[in-house]
């Protein structure tokens, strides 16, 4: 893939990163932002709905909503849209994360706990709507991590997962035609090809910059770069090792 294929399809993404340091820990809040073809409500369903999600994110288990049944009248009467998030519904990707959906305001807002290992993270997702038709998709991950951990990998141990995941689903939504991106599928595949680990290392040199506007060392964000790269099986730095 040509470098300037991979700059337009990693660039279609802005990153931003909040970093606060405190007793050892890093309070980290990761922050992507894209503009996707299609209104809220026609993207929603894609985010939501278990069999949607299976056919860009992964298998994907979603609890249905515990409701008594002899108050599920009333209470679908009653329903708003900020009640579909109550009662906090859990959800569970084969092989990763868990948590429970703390709101969903269909087709605008969700909000889930993002637990793996000993972390509790939150994520929140934003579909707004722009005046041309398109929406403004917003993902943020807001984590906790041991001091130790942010200084050797950066935000890009949290942030590239979600890059992975933008990817997926432009592919398979198509919500990027507009931009005329010839865009792959994220397939471990192609993650492990030289086109998937040149995408690797680009994301992260984004990431380093976004943590370096937040304050980070240059040298610092150069070497957590390095090695998220690593971590994820791109091509790395020769110069940095």
């Amino acid at each position: 893939m040509p470098s300037s294929r991979i700059a337009g399809i990693v660039d279609a993404v802005s990153r931003s990163v909040e970093v606060e340091r405190g007793d050892g820990t890093v309070a980290l809040t990761a922050r992507l932002r894209t503009t996707l073809g299609g209104a809220p409500s026609e993207l929603w369903p894609e985010l939501t709905e278990a069999d949607r999600l299976a056919q860009w994110y992964g298998p994907v288990e979603i609890d249905p909503a515990e409701t008594d049944s002899a108050e599920s009248e009333s209470a679908a009467a009653d329903a708003t849209p900020e009640a579909d998030g109550a009662g906090e519904r859990a959800f569970r990707t084969v092989g990763g994360a868990h948590g429970r959906v703390l709101a969903a305001v269909p087709p605008h807002q969700l909000d889930l706990t993002w637990e793996y290992a000993d972390n509790v993270d939150r994520l929140e997702i934003r579909l707004d709507p722009e005046e041309d038709g398109t929406s403004r998709l917003t993902l943020q991950q807001i984590a906790r991590l041991p001091e130790a951990t942010f200084d050797a990998y950066g935000p890009g141990a949290v942030g590239i997962g979600w890059d992975i995941a933008i990817l997926g689903f432009v592919a398979r939504t198509g919500a990027w035609r507009e931009l005329r991106l010839d865009v792959p599928v994220a397939s471990p595949a192609w993650l492990a090809s030289s086109e998937g680990a040149d995408m690797v290392r680009a994301w992260s040199i984004r990431w380093a910059a976004a943590s370096v506007a937040a304050g980070t060392d240059v040298d610092a964000a150069r070497r957590a770069e390095n090695e998220t790269t690593r971590a994820y099986g791109g091509t790395v730095d020769a110069a940095l090792v």
